[in-house]
């Protein structure tokens, strides 16, 4: 009985540590991710094919996402192609957080070029 009467007490004291804990995780502001959301969507319209050339088109039929590229992606510095690419995958994912997976392709040859995804950002 002794046993049982200390399980019990042990049980209590991790249900109430559980719900003090689970009480003090965030709760997502969605309204302030719908806006970060449409700040990417502002940054890729203005780098696309009317804009920049950073981007030509995207091919979401398959997983992961097939991003065709333009010259001026091309010719900017790493940084800035890795940059764009994060955005691009955070866009698509729909957070600000998470990332969605891209390869990325060359348009002029539609060949396999570079990939964003659980390594981080390469190209070939």
């Amino acid at each position: 009985m002794r046993m049982l009467g200390k399980a019990r007490i042990l049980f209590l004291a991790s249900a109430l540590l559980f719900s003090a804990v689970a009480a003090s995780a965030q709760v997502p502001n969605f309204k302030a991710i719908q806006e970060q959301v449409a700040e990417y969507r502002k940054l890729l319209d203005q780098a696309g094919s009317s804009g920049s050339r950073f981007w030509l088109r995207l091919d979401s039929s398959k997983r992961p996402h097939r991003l065709f590229v333009g010259e001026a992606f091309l010719r900017a510095d790493s940084s800035k192609q890795e940059e764009f690419i994060e955005i691009f995958s955070r866009f698509l994912a729909g957070h600000p957080e998470k990332n969605m997976l891209i390869d990325i392709y060359d348009p002029n040859t539609n060949k396999w070029i570079g990939e964003y995804g659980f390594g981080g950002f390469r190209l070939f």
